[in-house]
Order: structure tokens, then sequence, then C-alpha cells
């Protein structure tokens, strides 16, 4: 879990948080040309079909208490079954057309626009064509309860998709720390759900028999070889071992790296990509456990610390997470 209690007495939190430059010398690898926004491409997403992927949806709005009200372009926070859900809907996304969708989730005591402010999504999402949805975790350290909140937040992911005309074949989901377990877990238990997944400093899915994704999906997870919080050789690389091991995936080679990173590719038989970008920057109190490339300047109310790691960084974590979405649809 992220942000752990640890960080947490260290900066004295306190209840009611409120809810709310690439390397030049970096030769990037080919991969798949990403699509234009809202440009039809192949499904990568095996066994689902558009209807299929709708096929809750009439359950979900049931359970999510049909919370999405207005579904105009715009900034919107939808509180469903307790949990405010702040959501961008880009202009280009009204419906008919339809959009992607994806799910950025925070760590531990922070809160939707905190995220934000680390990784850019809204602005992101509006220049590619995304429903951006950053959920607010509830409680007092705004923790994500896989046994509570995961419920809420798939119920309503799976309303929004029909409520929001998005595109099935184009959801993706993201999240740091506590929201990298998130992820994790979204991955291990809703593979269906997604065409790929971003987690950062995160633990949840272990790849064991009983706790595996029912389908692989392309993977980018990114961890800091100096984090204090989640630590890198037992959670880090424990997870990378654990995802090549069970989709056989073989030897991986690098393909990107700089000044205090390194990205390396693995493929498995049937084509899936599991990319793994470890970096080795820090800030204070939590070491790697931050965000490369954010210009977080930590002036959000009930904020702890700025999570930006400090430069120079060669890469922008939210950038790279949608570059990767983008290119594995």
């Amino acid at each position: 879990m992220a942000l752990f209690p640890v960080f947490a007495a260290a900066c004295g939190v306190s209840p009611g948080l409120p809810a709310g430059g690439d390397d030049p010398s970096i030769s990037y690898p080919p991969s798949p040309p990403p699509p234009p926004a809202g440009d039809a491409s192949p499904d990568r997403r095996a066994d689902v079909s558009d209807a299929g992927a709708h096929d809750g949806a009439p359950a979900a709005e049931a359970a999510a208490g049909g919370c999405i009200g207005d579904p105009a372009p715009g900034h919107h926070v939808y509180t469903c079954n307790g949990i405010a859900m702040d959501v961008e809907i880009p202009s280009a996304c009204a419906a008919p057309r339809a959009c992607g969708l994806i799910v950025d989730a925070h760590g531990l005591t922070m809160n939707a626009l905190m995220e934000n402010d680390n990784t850019n999504m809204r602005a992101l999402g509006d220049k590619y064509g995304y429903v951006v949805v950053q959920p607010n975790a509830p409680g007092p350290l705004a923790q994500w309860d896989h046994t509570n909140g995961d419920p809420v937040l798939y119920d309503f992911l799976v309303y929004a998709i029909a409520r929001l005309a998005i595109d099935p074949k184009r959801v993706h989901m993201t999240g740091f720390s506590d929201g990298g377990d998130t992820s994790l877990r979204f991955l291990c238990k809703h593979a269906d759900l997604f065409a790929s997944v971003a987690p950062a400093a995160g633990e949840g899915c272990s790849f064991t028999p009983g706790d595996i994704p029912s389908r692989e999906i392309p993977i980018l997870y990114m961890h800091g070889t100096q984090d204090l919080l989640e630590d890198f050789q037992t959670i880090g690389l424990g997870h990378r071992d654990a995802i090549v091991s069970a989709w056989k995936m073989g030897t991986g080679q690098i393909v990107a790296q700089g000044t205090g990173y390194v990205r390396t590719r693995w493929t498995s038989p049937s084509g899936t990509v599991f990319e793994f970008l470890q970096h080795d920057y820090t800030i204070p109190i939590v070491g790697g456990h931050c965000f490369p490339g954010s210009t977080d300047k930590g002036d959000v109310p009930g904020q702890l610390v700025p999570l930006g790691c400090d430069p120079p960084n060669g890469f922008t974590w939210g950038e790279e997470v949608m570059t990767f979405f983008r290119a594995h649809e």
C-alpha cells in the first residue's frame, strides 16, 4: 500500500483530507504508432465485444445509484456510494462520439487534484480524446479499500462506459502508490475491462495461481530504485519477475535509458508487451517514491509534500503513460 503509515506519521497527517523533459540523448524504440483520437484500431482485447463490454451496465448503473447526472463536457464530481469521482470530459467526447477512458488513481493521503498535479492526465485526456476518471478514496487517510472501495469504483466504471458512450476498446488504468495497488488489483480481477494498465510503485497482483489476470494485457510498470516506502528489490523487482515468469516472457531488452533511468521490455509468446521502467530519482523523506517529470508544487489544501521527483529527470511519467496507452489499443 502506498504513502504508508510511516509517511503519515513522519509528516503528521491530520484526518479529513479534502476530496477534491525528455532526455535528448535517448533514442526511443519503435512501437506501434498511436492512432489519432477516435480512430478505429484493431481490437487487441481478445474475446471482448462491444456489446459484451456493456452487458453489466444496467446492474452497474443500479449499483452506482445512477450517479452520473450531467454528462456534458467539462469537469464534474459525481458522488457514487460515498466516493467522489472527479471526471474530466473533453469537448471532443460529447455524445455520440466514442472516446477512450483513463482511470488515474491517487496514493494514500492524496486526492484527485493532487494526483492530477503530478500526472497532468486531465490535459492529456483532453488533447488525445479520453475521459479521465480520478476517484477520491474515502476516510481520514484517503486510502483505497479493496473490500468496499474497489467494488464501488468497478460499478462506476462499467456504468460510465455505457453512460458516457466510451469506446470499450480504449479503457485504461493507471495509479501511483496506493493507487498503483488498486490498478494491480483491477488488473488481476477485471482484466477484461482494460486495454492496458500502468501501475507505479504499487503491489496487489501476485501473478500466482488464484491471483493472476484472466488474460494478458499490456503493462507499463514504474518503480523508483530508492523508494523508501515500497521497496524496489522486494516489490518492484518481485512484480517484474512474477509477471515475466507467469507469462513466459523470456529475456527482456533495454529499449530506452538515460541519466537515472532504464526501460526494459519483455514480450510474451502471444505478443503481449510488459515494460518495466526503473528510475533513481528521489525527494526528501520518501526517497524514490515520486513522479518523474512532475511540477507538483504541493499547494493543494491538505497535501503533505510535493511528490514530483527532484530534477533533472529524463522522462515525464504522465506523458509516458499516455503514449503507452495510445500505442496499445
